[in-house]
């Protein structure tokens, strides 16, 4: 009979746990823009420090212990903790003390006092896996969440780092388009001297006007952008806007030398090193742990409950022997008809977890997209911005080579406006790009997950 009994909840505990299937997704062996890592360092926690940018450096430190996403993230663990030692606490019996005192007014025989000192025990025992799986679920959430703070600080410091190349980007071009309007007004005030001694015309001399308003406006726009691209950098730093603008920006990094090549791994090593995809990992496994609850749930259950005390109609008869009195008992608690609810309920928890395989699946092939992406964009811009460094260099000497044949009366002003607009374009096109190559890097190390961590 023991060993029937024995089999029966054997039976019972298979039937509830859940079948649940693993995500699939096909990791390749290598990446298809795989540089060469030969001369390539081990990348550390403090990934930032491979652009060699001191100011960047103390930014990132500032970042680290101000910035409010980040606490907001350390909250959310901290809030996690105590779900896990609630779920915890459910495998211990609970016990309470009730403290009481009765009185009941008799005609004849006068009042009638009842005291009590009673402590009560209750447990629930879980028969079929259901606090397991509770705890389970707790657990999963926690280190999600420690993940997800992880992903957090890797976000911020790549922001920070895009901010920061951000404004040197605007920087530089915000002295191209100061010098542009130098040259451009020095080019009115000769066309001015041209047009008093009858060598040039009225026309020339308005559209040489325009361009000195048109470049005007250009500094008042890149004035602007560099503006609110410092205040941006401040809200991630946790600061006032006065900070970052007080700040020693001619001692900032020099656009112009990339860092050396930067580690990338395997593809498998996503999985274990992304914070989003490890975060996305025991998301699933908590919605694992919830379809399990919600399957226990409808198996029985085990109430025990206990209680006992003294009771007594003086405090003096409270500590005498005699007057001390206890009772015990266990249920057996097995849902029976409950309108499909409690089957309802694990069907949500499975569409919910099968909603989980799938957000796991599509975050690894964006993990793999964005490496892609990252690699070619290292690649490709730097190629680019070599020959557009080229293309600024003989637009220059076209415009001056222009210039020279206005003076000589070999050219109309036309040209001297075309090729100088197209110099001027082509040089602030130039500091996009490599402000961009600077930004790659950042990507990149976003995009595989930060340094190694230990």
């Amino acid at each position: 009979m023991r060993r029937f009994c024995f089999l029966i909840c054997l039976a019972s505990l298979g039937a509830c746990t859940p079948h649940l299937h693993l995500p699939k997704v096909d990791i390749p062996a290598e990446y298809l823009s795989s540089p060469d890592q030969t001369s390539a360092k081990p990348l550390e926690s403090q990934w930032w420090k491979v652009f060699n940018a001191p100011l960047l450096d103390s930014l990132q430190v500032i970042a680290l212990e101000n910035n409010k996403d980040l606490k907001l993230a350390v909250s959310r663990i901290e809030s996690s903790r105590y779900e896990l030692s609630i779920a915890r606490s459910e495998f211990l019996p609970e016990v309470e003390a009730e403290i009481g005192a009765d009185a009941k007014y008799q005609t004849h025989e006068g009042t009638e006092y009842e005291l009590n000192i009673q402590p009560n025990i209750s447990w629930n025992v879980s028969l079929f896996g259901a606090l397991r799986h509770t705890v389970g679920a707790a657990r999963a959430e926690l280190l999600s969440s420690e993940w997800a703070y992880q992903g957090v600080r890797l976000s911020l410091t790549t922001q920070v780092a895009t901010a920061f190349f951000t404004i040197l980007q605007y920087r530089e071009s915000l002295a191209i388009a100061r010098h542009s309007l130098q040259l451009r007004k020095e080019s009115a005030a000769l066309i001015d001297s041209l047009t008093h001694y009858g060598m040039s015309t009225g026309l020339d001399l308005d559209q040489a006007q325009s361009l000195v308003y048109a470049s005007q406006a250009d500094v008042e726009e890149y004035n602007r952008a560099l503006a609110q691209a410092k205040y941006s950098l401040a809200v991630l730093l946790g600061k006032t806007p006065e900070y970052v603008v007080g700040l020693d920006w001619e001692s900032a990094l020099e656009i112009g030398s990339l860092p050396d090549a930067i580690p990338i791994g395997l593809p498998s090593d996503l999985l274990a090193r992304r914070p989003d995809l490890m975060e996305s990992h025991y998301e699933l496994q908590a919605a694992a742990s919830k379809v399990g609850i919600a399957r226990s749930n409808r198996f029985p259950s085990i109430a025990l409950t206990g209680e006992g005390g003294l009771i007594g109609s003086s405090v003096k008869e409270l500590f005498t022997s005699g007057y001390w009195s206890w009772g015990a008992a266990a249920q057996l608690v097995q849902p029976i008809f409950s309108f499909g609810r409690l089957k309802r309920k694990e069907q949500i928890a499975r569409v919910e977890y099968e909603d989980a395989v799938l957000e796991y699946e599509k975050s690894v092939l964006t993990a793999l997209k964005e490496v892609e992406s990252a690699l070619i964009a290292i690649s490709t811009y730097r190629t680019q911005a070599e020959q557009y460094a080229e293309y600024v260099e003989a637009n220059r000497r076209i415009a001056q080579l222009t210039m020279a044949l206005y003076r000589n009366g070999m050219s109309n002003y036309l040209d001297v406006i075309s090729t100088q607009q197209t110099w001027y374009n082509s040089q602030l096109e130039l500091v996009q790009l490599t402000s961009q190559q600077y930004i790659n890097y950042a990507d990149l190390v976003m995009a595989i997950g930060g340094g190694w961590q230990k």
